[in-house]
């Protein structure tokens, strides 16, 4: 918790584009979830960033297709102004990364409280409660 899943064309990063792009992913959606960047939660924030090789990938009009994003956090972290912010900030790490004219699908799907299980035990929110708790406390 949360899962970023970034697929782009083939040959679209260049360098070490791809992993600044992941880190900064990851950090928005952190801010976006309102989670301290500790190192508890940047290890369980994990960013997939895939290639659509050519011809693997195209619109319903056959011209290849921008970047997708697709975020996968719990349920009950984003509300409507943080989706709103994340996206704009997703937007703009996938265009710093790619090209200025990229176009960029943030799709959000939240999975619902006791849906998403780690090593075999269900991940609450009230845990994760906790552990934003300690963190704050230990500042």
């Amino acid at each position: 918790m949360p899962l970023v899943e970034i697929t782009v064309p083939e040959g679209a990063l260049a360098g070490a584009a791809a992993e600044v792009l992941q880190q900064r992913v990851a950090d928005s959606v952190l801010t976006a979830m309102g989670l301290p960047r500790t190192d508890f939660f940047a290890s369980a924030t994990w960013v997939y960033v895939r290639e659509a090789a050519k011809g693997l990938a195209t619109t319903g009009a056959g011209t290849a297709p921008g970047v997708l994003v697709v975020v996968t956090p719990l349920a009950g972290f984003l509300t409507p102004e943080r989706n709103e912010a994340l996206a704009a900030e997703v937007t703009r790490h996938v265009q710093e990364a790619t090209a200025p004219d990229t176009v960029v699908w943030l799709v959000v799907h939240e999975v619902p409280e006791g849906n998403w299980a780690v090593n075999g035990a269900l991940t609450r929110r009230a845990k994760i409660d906790e552990f934003v708790a300690e963190a704050a406390g230990s500042r």
